[in-house]
C-alpha cells in the first residue's frame, strides 16, 4: 500500500509538472525565428532555445506516460478495458516520439549539422542528405504519433466521462484534446491555414490546464479509495 500510495503521488507530480513542460513547448518556438532556408535550420544546432526546447520534449515525455499511467492505475477498477486501450495508444505515442526527438537532438543537431559548417562541400552534400532525409522520415513518424494520441485522447475522455466533478471537467478537456489534435493534423499535413490559427489558441489554454487538473484528479481518486 506504501509503494501504491507513492507511486501515485509521483504519477501526479508528473502530471503537474508537464502543465510547465507543456507551457515551455508551446513559448520556447516563440523565442526564436522560424528558419527560412537550409542555413537558418542548420543554424539551430548552436541556438540555446531551440536545443532547449529539444530536451524539454525529450523530458516531457516520460513525464506525461508517468501521469497518464498514474491515471489509468486509479481508474482500472472501473473502466480497465478503455483506461487500457488509451495507455497502448499514449505509449506509442511516447515511444515514437522519444525515438523522433532523440534522433534529432544526438544526429540532426548533435552530428550533422554541428559538422556542416566546417565540412568540405563533398561532405555538406552528403550531411545534407542525411539531415533532410531525417526530417522527412520525422514528419511521417510525427503522422503516426498525432493518431497514436488523438485515440489515446478519446479512449480516456470515454473512461472518465462516467465521473463527477473534477473528473467529469477532466473528460471534457480529454474529448477536447482530440478535435485539437485532428486540428494539428489539418495544419500540418494539409494545409489548412484556418485549423493552424484554431490551435495557435487552443493549446496553450487546453493542454497545460488538462495535464494540471489530471494531477489532481489522480490525487483525489487516490484518496478517495483509503
Amino acid at each position: 500500500m506504501k509503494n501504491e500510495a507513492t507511486f501515485i503521488k509521483i504519477s501526479a507530480i508528473c502530471a503537474f509538472t508537464t502543465a510547465v513542460t507543456t507551457t515551455l513547448l508551446w513559448l520556447l518556438p516563440k523565442l526564436y525565428a522560424v528558419p527560412q532556408d537550409f542555413d537558418e535550420a542548420v543554424a539551430l544546432a548552436k541556438n540555446p532555445l531551440y536545443m532547449a526546447r529539444q530536451w524539454v520534449n525529450l523530458l516531457h515525455i516520460p513525464l506525461a506516460l508517468t501521469a497518464y499511467f498514474g491515471l489509468t492505475y486509479v481508474l482500472r477498477k472501473r473502466e480497465l478495458p478503455k483506461v487500457g486501450l488509451g495507455m497502448i495508444w499514449f505509449l506509442i505515442w511516447g515511444v515514437v516520439e522519444m525515438m523522433g526527438i532523440s534522433g534529432i537532438i544526438f544526429s540532426v543537431n548533435g552530428n550533422w549539422r554541428a559538422k556542416y559548417a566546417e565540412a568540405a562541400p563533398s561532405e555538406q552534400a552528403v550531411l545534407r542528405t542525411n539531415i533532410e532525409s531525417y526530417m522527412a522520415q520525422w514528419d511521417s513518424m510525427f503522422f503516426v504519433l498525432l493518431i497514436a494520441f488523438l485515440l489515446a485522447t478519446i479512449f480516456f475522455g470515454w473512461a472518465t466521462w462516467r465521473g463527477k466533478g473534477l473528473e467529469k471537467l477532466l473528460s471534457y478537456l480529454f474529448w477536447l484534446a482530440a478535435p485539437l489534435t485532428f486540428l494539428i493534423i489539418l495544419s500540418g499535413y494539409f494545409e489548412k491555414a484556418w485549423a493552424g490559427i484554431i490551435v495557435t489558441w487552443m493549446y496553450p489554454l487546453l493542454q497545460p490546464i488538462s495535464r494540471f487538473l489530471m494531477g489532481v484528479v489522480i490525487l483525489r481518486k487516490a484518496s478517495l479509495k483509503k
